[in-house]
């Protein structure tokens, strides 16, 4: 399945971060640094950036919180309120390495063209902070596993939407959720998805498609490993697409991450339908939910059903070492950033 033409009615002019791989160049400025550590050209500490002077203070009482720089690259997905800019230094405020974060609306399939000034601020900003955006989480409106063709068809111009932006910002990694079938076979909608993939040929070059397993609610696809396995097989494994693992998702689809016995379970699941290799982000969250209800629901590190042996288990992994690892808990009722500060003092403290 391919979109419409790019001249088709009610295709409006995305000005300069529409999708290259149709012979538009992306504006892709991507600068090869790692996820931590500044790289050597900063912005002058000396007076407060534009996004310093956006965000509220850090209370107080979470500073001490603070410790970075052990184990994998640790953070949060993070609001972009006052421009994309803004998110390196919401990532420092809560002591993070790396952040995620919705590139726009979530609710919407198509997001306000970026310039190139998003873009430049975005690089001061985490040359100042050191703070990288590791991922661009997709809008929660595709779903390339509909049943209905026009749905697929603005999922797919969606998703190019998406990767041009992360080219754009120089973001590597971009999480979707793979999509729901609703009521038809998962056969078919793991059919529906990878041919959309197929269809959408290359990623920009820089960034990967992070395809997220699921809770399995509303029938949605990804949630087990053999079901990845499919969606990848079906999709023709291309190089640019990998795994993204949600803790939450994990237990809530049936996978027992609390005990030891099920943790080697899984990984000798991972292990034999070859996602273990694939895995290049993890979303570290507790679950309000019991295990394998099928019901997403996230909790903070530590309360909920999940037992806090899991996270120690997965953040102290030597193959997941060097991958970034993003809350998305529940935020302070009061303010953004005291329930990040302790979910995230909470990870470092089960580094060995």
């Amino acid at each position: 399945m391919h979109p419409p033409n790019r001249s088709a009615p009610g295709r409006r002019d995305d000005r300069g971060h529409g999708g290259g791989r149709r012979g538009v160049p992306f504006l892709s400025r991507r600068r090869e640094v790692g996820f931590r550590g500044r790289d050597e050209r900063s912005v002058d500490a000396g007076e407060p950036s534009a996004a310093e002077e956006k965000l509220p203070p850090v209370p107080p009482a979470g500073a001490e919180e603070i410790v970075s720089g052990k184990g994998p690259p640790l953070g949060a997905h993070v609001s972009v309120a006052g421009g994309v800019h803004t998110a390196p230094e919401r990532g420092k405020r809560i002591g993070a390495d790396v952040v995620q974060i919705f590139s726009k609306q979530n609710t919407r399939w198509m997001g306000k063209a970026l310039e190139e000034e998003d873009a430049r601020a975005l690089r001061d900003e985490s040359d100042r902070t050191g703070v990288r955006v590791a991922a661009i989480h997709c809008a929660y409106l595709i779903n390339l596993g509909s049943a209905k063709e026009d749905v697929r068809t603005r999922s797919l111009y969606a998703l190019e939407d998406e990767a041009s932006r992360a080219a754009m910002l120089g973001v590597p990694y971009l999480v979707m959720h793979p999509g729901s079938c609703g009521d038809d076979p998962v056969e078919e909608g793991v059919s529906r998805i990878a041919a959309a993939i197929r269809s959408f040929g290359k990623f920009p070059k820089g960034v990967t498609l992070l395809l997220e397993n699921t809770a399995g609610q509303g029938n949605s696809i990804g949630r087990t490993m053999a079901q990845l396995r499919e969606l990848l097989d079906a999709a023709g494994n291309p190089a640019d697409v990998a795994v993204c693992l949600d803790s939450a998702h994990l237990f809530e689809s049936g996978y027992d991450i609390g005990t030891a016995a099920g943790w080697d379970a899984l990984l000798t699941e991972m292990k034999g339908k070859k996602i273990l290799p694939l895995v290049r982000m993890w979303h570290l969250n507790g679950s309000k939910t019991a295990m394998g209800s099928r019901v997403d629901r996230h909790e903070h590190i530590g309360e909920g059903r999940i037992d806090v042996s899991a996270f120690r288990r997965i953040l102290n992994h030597k193959g997941f070492s060097e991958l970034p690892m993003i809350l998305e808990t529940p935020k302070g009722e009061d303010d953004e950033f005291t329930m990040d500060l302790r979910n995230l003092a909470m990870l470092r403290n089960l580094i060995a």
